[in-house]
């Protein structure tokens, strides 16, 4: 049997991953089901990567990420050590997704669409239309956020608020201690703001999702912790992850005049365009995992306590379930499913929710601005995640071509 000195090793840190990380990570898969990074054991199979997110031989990856950050002991690291993100399989992992899963499954997660929708229009409607504008400050962290102050009958003007603070504890996945205070005081800042919202609710319930957990709670679901726990979840995880997936599709999608034409005459084409979105460029690149207990992985022995990274990107670009995987098509089968939210007791609670907040403002955009025009997209790339560090644009593009060609 081999052991984990024996593995192939991929350096993530490689001009080669940097530049083009999926083709990276399909070339390595093509070779090799699983290696070695400086992060811990890698797997680039589909299969394994499939089977290790669901595997209940492996746990979560949190509590050894809190330990690489050296995360002090205090609040955040109480608010970590108490919510779902610390449970491994089980009853209480079970219990504490269950008020969730059901207010946020396919049709909880339904019932807020027209709000969402609104929330979309909304901030298209703050956005000039023939100048040039940051689309990530002015667009994608603020749709996000601003469903989220939705959620918790917040004032809008939180949004800002709500964002700033997600994108500082969403740090956590940088596995970098030099960000741990920042990442100690943002979590605080979002404790105390979460500890208000839920005195606010209790004292003017409504019909919101902060409500809703507030009845469960009183039903006995949940405990008053792990109320606010969820709260604070729900902000830790949405609006950095939605903010940069709904980035991503815009560049992917935009960047394909014929595409995106299309998606404007026909908006049922937008799900699965943007099913594609997540497979070709996945906003996870990576999830983390614990091995519980001594397992074997494609011949090598992996010790119990070791950390372990099913690749989704390298899954996601396997010719063998994914044929000419390199090639971006919307009228791909919907089978198999792409990895990004998981799976099992570990799948996002929250996948169905951010889906529809991709495919209002995709659907709208459009259908609005058939016309629109990227000046200047950039993307960064960790073994965990897919960032978009630049997206600029003139949502009306059209006036901008006739003002740079006035003859026409």
């Amino acid at each position: 049997m081999k052991a984990i000195d024996d593995l192939p090793e991929i350096d993530f840190e490689a001009a080669d991953y940097r530049s083009a990380p999926m083709e990276t990570l399909a070339r390595f898969a093509s070779r090799y089901k699983v290696g070695r990074s400086r992060r811990g054991i890698e797997i680039f199979d589909y299969d394994l990567c499939r089977e290790a997110i669901v595997d209940r031989r492996l746990g979560t990856g949190h509590p050894r990420l809190m330990h690489v950050l050296g995360l002090p002991e205090g609040p955040a690291l109480d608010y970590k050590r108490q919510s779902i993100s610390f449970h491994n399989r089980g009853e209480t992992r079970r219990r504490l997704r269950m008020p969730l899963t059901q207010l946020l499954g396919p049709d909880g997660s339904e019932r807020f669409r027209k709000d969402i929708r609104h929330v979309v229009r909304q901030t298209f409607a703050d956005i000039p239309r023939s100048t040039n504008v940051d689309l990530i400050a002015m667009l994608c962290d603020q749709i996000p956020s601003r469903v989220y102050c939705y959620w918790i009958n917040a004032p809008a003007a939180d949004a800002d608020f709500v964002s700033r603070t997600s994108h500082i504890v969403q740090q956590v996945h940088t596995r970098d201690p030099s960000r741990t205070q920042e990442i100690d005081e943002g979590f605080r800042a979002l404790l105390d703001y979460v500890d208000q919202r839920i005195v606010d609710a209790r004292q003017a319930p409504g019909d919101d999702l902060l409500s809703d957990l507030i009845r469960a709670t009183d039903n006995g679901l949940l405990s008053a912790g792990e109320l606010r726990n969820w709260v604070v979840k729900l902000a830790e995880a949405n609006t950095d992850n939605s903010s940069h997936q709904i980035a991503i599709a815009i560049i992917e999608l935009v960047s394909r005049p014929d595409i995106w034409v299309q998606l404007g005459n026909d908006p049922a084409l937008v799900p699965q365009a943007l099913r594609e979105v997540m497979r070709y460029h996945p906003r996870s690149i990576s999830t983390s995992r614990e091995t519980l207990e001594d397992i074997e992985l494609d011949g090598c022995f992996i010790p119990r306590g070791q950390a372990v990274f099913p690749n989704i990107g390298a899954a996601h670009w396997n010719p063998a379930y994914y044929p000419n995987p390199e090639a971006f098509d919307i009228h791909r089968p919907d089978k198999p499913a792409h990895l990004n939210f998981g799976g099992g007791i570990f799948s996002c609670i929250g996948r169905f929710a951010v889906t529809i907040e991709i495919e209002e403002t995709i659907a709208f955009m459009a259908s609005a601005f058939p016309d629109l025009e990227i000046t200047k997209a950039r993307f960064s790339h960790s073994p965990m995640f897919t960032s978009v560090t630049a997206l600029d644009g003139v949502l009306d593009g059209r006036v901008n071509r006739c003002r740079e060609n006035p003859g026409r």
